[in-house]
């Protein structure tokens, strides 16, 4: 296991030092796919060659010992192999040699121990040069002791052509040499190939790396093409909706930033003025100058405060003190919060709620400041008149209690309804933020993420000139 271990990691440095890109790395996989399976046949085939040359070593077929010890003879009469030709053509007699055998009318292939063939029954063999293995599997010729030739017979010939046709010798033992040619071939073939297909499979990644650096260069427009399909398709699609995401945070932050930038100038602009005025003697320091310096110090105080709770909640850093908690009676005490504010603007605080409410796991504090920034946002919008109601009731198919604040006023732009839980967002743009009960504009974006945090919902209904519904839903315990 070790030692696999260390050759895991050597074979990934190596890799990686040759530093391939992915389209060169597809095509070497084609080839090496395609060269292995050849290597093994060629491996296996020259295998096979060496036991066949075995076996004629040890078991020379029959034919092959009588041209053998005649050719020898005939080498150590002459000296060479000067009229080789004739002497097979005309089958040597007389004193010494044997009585004719029919084994002598064969094709034949001599030798020299070079390889090169001396004489043959085909004229135009005549001068070739054939392999080692060929060589091996041809019957040795000896002179006293010494090595002078080789004599191939037909037992190794291919299948036999036609009588009228001659029989050329197959070259046996090219056959593993063709096959490794052959392997050669076929392994640029498929590298070929590989290089077309890896380049239809490449390019959509290479696009992605492409967007991915235009992104990280900060052009947070690049997109790559979704005309791909497989997994290709789905990283493409991936991809773009992580550039959307990421375009959209960064205008969410840019607009954070200008929105916080407004918010924080226009108090500190109040509080400077009037502290240069006393500072400058234009007005006394008196409580009536001095009141709405303090004002402006609670609003920027508790502009800080709700940044730092909407940052926690978003981050999924606030503690919750979740206990089972009564709908009713947090919508109960809300009405009484919040009635003298609601008789002071000449609107009705109306409280609707069924005989009994099952009790949800919750934190009591934020689901009432859930409630506040509600009710707070339903009166601020609902003129003289107008009627809020507060409403629970249990939702049986998604096993949760949904609170329900509804109001008779303004109304929200169906332009704006996607928007109203974004941070600074405000119904009445015209309106100061520096007017009394304005808010900051992150009330409805707080409550989204205390409803997110208790694992329920929040949705915002309207018709305008109408009616406003606000909804969100506490899952019941277990859920």
């Amino acid at each position: 296991m070790k030692l696999w271990g260390k050759l895991r990691q050597g074979w990934k440095r190596a890799w990686r030092r040759l530093n391939l890109r992915f389209f060169w790395q597809m095509a070497l996989a084609f080839g090496l796919v395609t060269l292995l399976p050849l290597g093994a046949v060629y491996l296996v085939g020259r295998q096979a060659l060496r036991q066949t040359q075995a076996i004629i070593g040890n078991s020379p077929l029959p034919g092959h010992t009588l041209w053998a010890d005649r050719l020898s003879r005939y080498y150590q009469e002459h000296g060479s192999w000067d009229g080789v030709e004739t002497m097979i053509a005309g089958y040597p007699t007389g004193p010494g040699w044997e009585p004719y055998d029919a084994d002598w009318q064969r094709p034949y292939i001599l030798l020299s121990p070079t390889g090169e063939v001396i004489a043959s029954d085909n004229p135009e063999q005549q001068g070739e040069n054939l392999g080692q293995v060929e060589q091996g599997l041809a019957m040795p010729i000896r002179v006293n002791g010494q090595l002078v030739g080789r004599i191939l017979l037909s037992d190794f010939r291919a299948i036999a052509p036609p009588p009228d046709q001659p029989t050329p010798l197959p070259r046996v033992g090219r056959i593993a040499e063709r096959m490794l040619g052959s392997s050669v071939y076929v392994m640029v073939a498929a590298v070929i190939v590989g290089l077309v297909l890896s380049r239809g499979i490449s390019r959509p990644v290479q696009e992605v790396t492409d967007a991915a650096r235009a992104i990280a260069s900060g052009t947070l427009s690049a997109r790559v093409s979704q005309d791909h399909v497989g997994e290709m398709g789905e990283l493409a699609a991936t991809f773009n909706a992580m550039a959307d995401a990421l375009a959209r945070d960064n205008e969410l932050r840019r607009k954070l930033t200008a929105d916080v930038a407004h918010e924080l100038r226009t108090p500190l602009s109040v509080i400077r003025g009037k502290l240069e005025g006393i500072l400058d003697g234009v007005y006394p320091a008196t409580p009536e100058q001095l009141g709405p310096v303090l004002e402006q110090t609670l609003l920027l105080t508790q502009l800080v405060e709700d940044l730092r709770l909407l940052a926690q909640a978003e981050a999924g850093q606030l503690p919750l003190e979740l206990r089972p908690t009564d709908v009713g009676d947090l919508l109960r005490d809300a009405c009484v919060n919040f009635t003298p504010q609601a008789e002071d603007r000449g609107v009705t605080l109306m409280l609707d709620l069924p005989a009994r409410l099952p009790k949800v796991p919750a934190d009591w504090r934020r689901i009432a400041q859930v409630l506040g920034n509600l009710i707070s946002n339903a009166l601020r919008h609902t003129p003289a008149g107008g009627v809020v109601t507060l409403s629970a009731a249990v939702q049986e198919q998604a096993q949760a209690v949904e609170v329900t604040v509804s109001d008779t006023g303004t109304g929200i732009a169906p332009e704006d309804l996607p928007y109203v839980f974004e941070r600074f967002w405000r119904g009445d743009k015209s309106r100061a933020r520096t007017e009394p009960g304005s808010g900051a504009g992150l009330g409805l974006a707080i409550a989204r993420q205390f409803v997110t945090l208790h694992g329920g919902q929040i949705s915002a209904e309207s018709v305008p000139h109408q009616k406003t519904v606000f909804r969100f839903t506490l899952p019941l315990a277990g859920k």
